[in-house]
């Protein structure tokens, strides 16, 4: 059912082509008449609704493209109310960031087809994108879809994108693919500022790099603490009686962040031999200080990559407890907080003691960790995204598709 304004615009004369403004085009050709007509669907309440959270409404709409063909879209209205956590409700920086993402090699994203104005409303038109919302008991997560979503979080992070929501209802798997959707919050930043001094607040954050030396954000971060944490804690296998799925699980996604480390050491070394005069000035350091700091990164990143190529059991409890941490500090769960950062440090201080030394580095890496993730609660941006998970997102609508749309 649509919202109360748009139940109210149905009740008037039907959408015209003329008043239709795209204000974003997509590079697929489309007519105004066949977004108007898409719109009066959905004010008419004909389209299918397929999700919502605080900030917008998706439906399924059945869209005419300039050649003549016909497909399945999906439309994007903003849900006005004092729910809203995002204040801007033209959905003008989610289309920027789409436009942009097919020249930057970012894989996994829908296809902007069209930001159209009518009236004193916006609507923003995508394709659908394959797929259903992981879940361990009706859609688990497998190997190959964890290497291919770290093969995409490794582009991102190359690229300087942060999608800052991957949350499980953002994420479509089907086979061995893996799509995302709802990039409301996404941002670019470019990694030629990476020792610039705002670079230190800017990495007071949840989603921190465990890397201390290319400080940075990071959305297998993101992704850890907005779904993994919570996809483990419902695959919990309480029957007993040797390991758990979860525990089977996070050992895959170790070794996979193994692989997903040395491409980001490989990177880090390439950044090192063809950018660094730009990092330098950008960041206002020498470039032997600069050229120091990227081997040193590349460094910590093949140390990660062989720690985790065959995790024991005390790294693997470091990384779940991590996940752990970083979600309780996002939903200011005070208690728990307190409580991991204790048992994080102690795990790390007793385990250091007789471990070898890339441990030690590594402890010292997460013990950053900790301290630049507290911080994040004083973000302006705080309170933009929603608490997790999922009920404090929004609701599936029942009856609906389970992974075309964004929540």
């Amino acid at each position: 059912m649509p919202d109360r304004y748009l139940a109210h615009r149905s009740r008037q004369e039907r959408v015209a082509a003329a008043e239709c403004v795209v204000r974003d085009a997509g590079i697929v050709p489309i007519d105004h008449r066949a977004f108007a007509d898409a719109i009066q669907m959905v004010v008419e309440g004909r389209a299918s609704e397929l999700a919502r959270d605080r900030n917008a409404i998706c439906y399924r709409v059945n869209l005419a493209r300039g050649d003549g063909s016909s497909g399945p879209a999906i439309v994007k209205v903003p849900r006005m109310g004092e729910q809203r956590t995002n204040p801007e409700t033209t959905f003008a920086q989610e289309a920027e960031i789409l436009a942009l993402l097919p020249a930057a090699g970012i894989p996994g994203a829908p296809t902007l087809l069209g930001r159209v104005a009518s009236g004193d409303r916006h609507f923003l038109f995508l394709n659908e994108m394959p797929g259903t919302h992981p879940d361990p008991r009706t859609n688990p997560l497998d190997g190959r879809q964890l290497r291919t979503l770290l093969d995409h979080l490794h582009v991102m992070d190359m690229r300087g994108l942060m999608h800052y929501d991957l949350k499980l209802a953002n994420i479509l798997t089907q086979g061995a693919e893996v799509n995302f959707v709802d990039f409301e919050f996404a941002r670019f930043r470019s990694h030629r500022n990476a020792y610039a001094p705002e670079t230190a607040a800017f990495c007071a954050d949840f989603n921190v790099s465990i890397n201390a030396f290319f400080p940075a954000r990071s959305n297998v971060a993101n992704f850890e603490f907005r779904a993994l944490h919570h996809y483990l804690d419902h695959s919990l296998d309480h029957g007993g009686g040797g390991p758990s799925q979860a525990e089977h699980l996070l050992f895959d996604w170790l070794h996979c962040k193994s692989g997903y480390h040395q491409k980001m050491a490989a990177f880090l070394a390439d950044l090192r031999e063809t950018s660094i005069a730009d990092i330098a000035v950008t960041s206002g350091i020498p470039i032997a200080r600069a050229h120091g700091l990227l081997g040193a990164a590349a460094e910590q990143e093949a140390l990660l990559a062989s720690m985790f190529a065959q995790p024991d059991a005390t790294v693997a409890r470091v990384e779940r407890l991590l996940m752990a941490y970083r979600c309780a500090v996002f939903d200011r769960h005070t208690t728990d907080v307190e409580q991991l950062r204790r048992t994080l440090r102690e795990l790390i201080r007793s385990h250091s003691k007789w471990t070898e030394t890339r441990f030690h580095a590594y402890g010292q890496a997460v013990a950053r960790v900790l301290e630049l993730v507290t911080c994040s609660v004083a973000s302006p941006a705080r309170s933009r995204l929603p608490a997790s998970p999922g009920r404090a997102h929004g609701d599936r609508v029942a009856g609906g598709s389970a992974g075309s749309a964004p929540i």
